[in-house]
């Protein structure tokens, strides 16, 4: 067994927590749906705003679970020219990969923070009969990118360990003999 650190611990704590959120965002979806296509069918009587309440859970079904697959190191991956190569210079890649993940998706992070008390101050909403407030999904993006690009930063020093040491601890799922 390996020692994790309390930052490691509290980070799989939220990374949990972010992903059961989702889960649960995804079940809301189906119950929109479904109530939305019966309210309609037999009443005819929709749930207003469903496809906008279904696009904006949508937010937490993809976002929130980005740092958990993350740690278990399960995004899709092509490994046909990497599997030959040692163990130091796939940290590199490791590292290589998750730093320009890390730009890229913490640059999207910036931005939508950046925009979050505008569009809070100004009131803006989507149209519709109930006006929902564009902010609150948006706050839920920042928050799992946020603690994607942590997880990311873990992750790239993971990957400088198995450079320096030549020892991946951390062997990823498509590697996991079942």
């Amino acid at each position: 067994m390996t020692k994790t650190s309390p930052l490691t611990r509290i980070l799989a704590w939220v990374e949990n927590l972010a992903i059961s959120v989702g889960g649960l965002a995804l079940i809301a979806m189906g119950g929109i749906v479904t109530l939305s296509v019966l309210g309609r069918q037999l009443f005819l009587m929709p749930i207003p705003d469903d496809l906008t309440m279904v696009g904006l859970l949508m937010v937490c079904v993809i976002v929130l679970p980005l740092a958990f697959v993350e740690s278990k190191r399960g995004h899709i991956s092509v490994t046909i020219t990497t599997d030959w190569l040692p163990t130091r210079a796939i940290g590199f890649l490791r590292c290589l990969g998750t730093f320009a993940m890390g730009l890229f998706f913490g640059g999207i992070g910036y931005m939508v923070v950046a925009k979050l008390p505008r569009e809070f101050m100004q009131g803006t909403y989507y149209d519709g009969q109930l006006e929902i407030p564009t902010w609150p999904m948006k706050a839920v993006f920042a928050f799992g990118i946020a603690v994607f690009v942590l997880r990311l930063m873990v992750s790239f020093s993971e990957g400088v360990r198995t450079m320096i040491t030549g020892i991946d601890h951390d062997e990823p799922l498509s590697h996991v003999e079942e």
